[in-house]
């Protein structure tokens, strides 16, 4: 039996469907076997459920054809740990490791109404990581960190966000009539992503920051490295 697993743990608690693995055997369409929600968005969680999502299918790890693995943007924890974990089977298993940007794996629960939309995540002060995409929901580009004053030039018409978006951004969006959305992060997006999505070298899989991490940060204006 060739199965995939998708694991889409980095944005727990922050939409819909936020944190969950899925199992499928391997096709054109993947079957899918099995799915299960976190309860707590992954950390000690995640390895017992992949554990457990093998054992309802009896299978085993070395049955793992692909691994995918939604890599961020998110929360620092989350990602990390899922990306740790995806990397560790396909070397265990020798499974094809794929990564898969979290903004496509929101994009890919949007249903189309023929107008360009745009998905928001790593909210963080005044500013959001947004990534465009297109009305048949092709992605424009691979996203930047946008302020809510460049809203009104990318030319959406929806906003996929979040609670945690900044106020700055909920006012721009009223006041150019954009609809907002809140994400869902659905495992079973990131499988079907995974299925198609490009091999990549587990020691190379890293998680998606936008942003140098807030730890770091700090540690660096406490040393004074700052530029």
């Amino acid at each position: 039996m060739s199965l995939i697993l998708a694991i889409e743990t980095s944005n727990p608690g922050a939409g819909e469907a936020s944190a969950g693995i899925a199992l499928a055997r391997a096709g054109d369409p993947p079957e899918v076997i099995a799915s299960a929600r976190l309860e707590r968005g992954g950390d000690e969680e995640l390895l017992p459920a992949i554990a457990r999502i093998l054992a309802s299918a009896n299978a085993k790890p070395d049955e793992l054809s692909r691994v995918g693995v939604s890599i961020g943007p998110g929360g620092f924890t989350g990602v990390r740990i899922a990306v740790a974990a995806a990397k560790m089977i396909c070397e265990a298993t020798g499974a094809v490791c794929v990564g898969v940007p979290t903004a496509l794996v929101v994009a890919r629960r949007v249903t189309s109404d023929g107008h360009p939309f745009a998905v928001a995540l790593a909210s963080k002060r005044q500013t959001a990581h947004l990534t465009v995409f297109d009305s048949s929901g092709a992605a424009r580009d691979d996203g930047a960190i946008h302020g809510a004053t460049e809203l009104e030039r990318l030319g959406v018409a929806r906003l996929i966000a979040d609670q945690h978006l900044p106020t700055a951004f909920r006012d721009a969006v009223e006041r150019l009539a954009i609809a907002i959305e809140p994400p869902i992060f659905d495992p079973l997006a990131c499988l079907e992503l995974t299925a198609a999505g490009d091999p990549v070298d587990p020691i190379a899989l890293a998680p998606f920051y936008p942003r140098e991490p807030e730890a770091v940060m700090r540690w660096r204006e406490l040393h004074g490295l700052t530029s």
